[in-house]
């Protein structure tokens, strides 16, 4: 690398593109020397080199030199003969990233002089900071936004979204796309997992719509779960699947490929998403999302779950996957029929920050273990997508985990 930085350097136009970037201490041995007669002569003559007019040039500088430093100038003189230039855009990175490199060591060099309390390092480390932080400004921000009608209307129109198979709630609020990121929110058994099972499995589900569904369960087992999408797809219960499981898997084959589980009770975010970097999915399902692990230090709870979402959110961008969070409802949503997300439990700022829709499930109270009450109420409280908010009445069919009008 050095041999063939030294060769293109030759250019007077790579060096002067470059000039404000090198510095003596990028080269070592010889080549330090060699770059100073480059620099030289760059300066002096302003057009292209040869590698012979530098090594006549150091001649001339070094009248006094020994036969064996002469010896060794011409050594590397006829080595960089032999090496290929590099293209002028590499260059440019290359001798930007040695450059980086290269202030970095200087600046844990004047730490250390100012630990073993050099006065003078802390003003030498605010002169060399003020005279190179604008080569650590990054320079590359990518395309604006585009102003093309038509690929903004694109982005943005439901055909680029998975619709919800619940009619009344599709009519306020049609469906999430790549990049959504929604959460779910309800009270312990009230049917959180029944609901996503049913938007996903159920007929006219994101399944059926021909959308790859990732499930990622870290609560109950996900055999359980997957028996269950089969019995929202077919509309048969446990006990009639039991009596004719060819039956149920018949009616089920034409969405199981669109339907991966995952146990997931020991994989953190980053192996989630290095899973959807595989699979790519249109959808993925974290139940529960507030228990998936996060890399970092944290002081409270709250701060974790609030970087948790902000990763989550980002995720859904990265892979353009819709993702749906499942989550509790605190306390204070027992017995209520509206649940929005001041009554999310854990970080409630945090994880409506960060989400495009909330959608809380609330359970009428009443009913016993003979007739459970089966009206569901889905209130919408935080609406990024179509800007409806308000209330959707439902019905849950347990036996079936189906959501149906």
């Amino acid at each position: 690398m050095e041999q063939q930085l030294i060769k293109t350097l030759l250019s007077n136009s790579t060096f002067l593109t470059n000039q404000a970037n090198l510095r003596r201490t990028l080269f070592s041995g010889e080549y330090a020397y060699i770059y100073d007669k480059i620099k030289e002569a760059h300066e002096k003559y302003a057009r292209d080199l040869t590698l012979e007019e530098v090594y006549s040039l150091w001649l001339i500088d070094n009248p006094v030199a020994t036969p064996a430093e002469i010896h060794e100038i011409r050594d590397v003189i006829d080595q960089l003969k032999r090496v290929e230039a590099l293209g002028e855009d590499i260059t440019t990175d290359v001798i930007t990233k040695l450059w980086r490199a290269d202030i970095g060591r200087e600046i844990a060099n004047i730490g250390i002089n100012m630990a073993e309390g050099d006065t003078g390092a802390l003003s030498r480390l605010q002169s060399l900071i003020e005279s190179v932080g604008d080569g650590f400004v990054v320079d590359d921000f990518g395309e604006p936004t585009t102003d093309n009608i038509y690929e903004l209307l694109a982005e943005t129109s439901n055909e680029n979204k998975c619709k919800f198979n619940i009619e009344t709630l599709s009519r306020h609020l049609y469906g999430i796309g790549g990049g959504d990121f929604m959460l779910v929110a309800a009270r312990p058994e009230t049917g959180k997992s029944a609901f996503v099972i049913s938007l996903c499995a159920s007929p006219g589900g994101f399944c059926h719509q021909g959308y790859k569904v990732v499930y990622i369960g870290n609560e109950e087992k996900t055999t359980r779960t997957k028996l269950r999408a089969i019995q929202a797809c077919s509309g048969m219960t446990r006990e009639q699947i039991a009596e004719d499981p060819d039956l149920a898997m018949s009616m089920y084959t034409g969405v199981r490929d669109n339907l991966i589980m995952h146990d997931a009770q020991e994989w953190d975010l980053d192996k989630i998403s290095a899973y959807c970097e595989r699979v790519q999915p249109n959808v993925l399902i974290l139940d529960q999302a507030d228990k998936i692990q996060i890399s970092g230090n944290y002081n409270a709870s709250h701060e974790r779950i609030r970087e948790l979402y902000r990763s989550i959110r980002e995720l859904a961008k990265r892979h353009d996957c819709a993702v749906i969070a499942v989550s509790q409802a605190s306390a204070e949503a027992e017995g209520k029929l509206r649940i929005d997300f001041s009554m999310l439990e854990g970080s409630k700022t945090g994880k409506a920050a960060e989400i495009d829709v909330c959608l809380g499930i609330g359970k009428p109270s009443g009913g016993n273990d003979d007739e459970p009450n089966t009206t569901r109420q889905l209130y919408i409280s935080k609406n990024k997508l179509s800007g409806f908010h308000g209330s959707v009445i439902c019905e849950i069919q347990p036996e079936v985990s189906r959501y149906v009008e």
